[in-house]
C-alpha cells in the first residue's frame, strides 16, 4: 500500500496521516518523496515506534477534532485503517476536507474481511 500512496505524492508535499499508526507510511513517503508529513495517533507504543522511526506525530484523538490545523494546511490526508473506529466519521470527513488543500489526495480505506484489525 506504501508504493501505491507514494505514486500520487510529489516531492516535498505536506502530509497528514491520522491513525498513523507505528509510523511505517510516513517513514516510507519521507524516505522516498521527501514529503513533510505529520502523524496523528492515541496509541503510546505506537506512538513510540513513530518516534523511533523518526517522524514528527501528535497524541491526538481524531474524535476530537482538527481545529488545531489550519484551512488548506495539507497536500495529501491520508486515513488509512482507522475511519471505522471513529464514534463520528462525518465530523472527520468534513474536517479532512477543510484542511486539505483544493485539489489535495485524500486517501480513506478501512479493513476488510481479509485485513486483520
Amino acid at each position: 500500500m506504501n508504493k501505491l500512496i507514494g505514486k500520487f505524492i510529489n516531492t516535498n508535499d505536506r502530509v497528514l496521516d491520522l491513525g498513523c499508526g507505528d509510523g511505517s507510511l510516513l517513514a516510507f513517503l519521507k524516505e522516498n518523496n521527501q514529503v513533510k508529513g505529520l502523524g496523528l495517533e492515541i496509541d503510546h507504543q505506537k506512538i513510540q515506534k513513530c518516534l523511533q522511526k523518526d517522524v514528527s506525530v501528535i497524541d491526538q484523538d481524531i474524535d476530537s477534532g482538527l481545529s488545531n490545523f489550519q484551512d488548506q494546511s495539507f497536500d495529501a490526508v491520508i486515513m488509512s485503517q482507522s475511519i471505522q473506529a471513529l464514534r463520528k466519521p462525518e465530523v472527520a470527513l468534513e474536517e479532512i476536507i477543510r484542511i486539505g488543500k483544493e485539489l489535495s489526495l485524500i486517501h480513506i480505506s478501512e479493513p476488510t474481511r481479509r485485513t486483520p484489525i
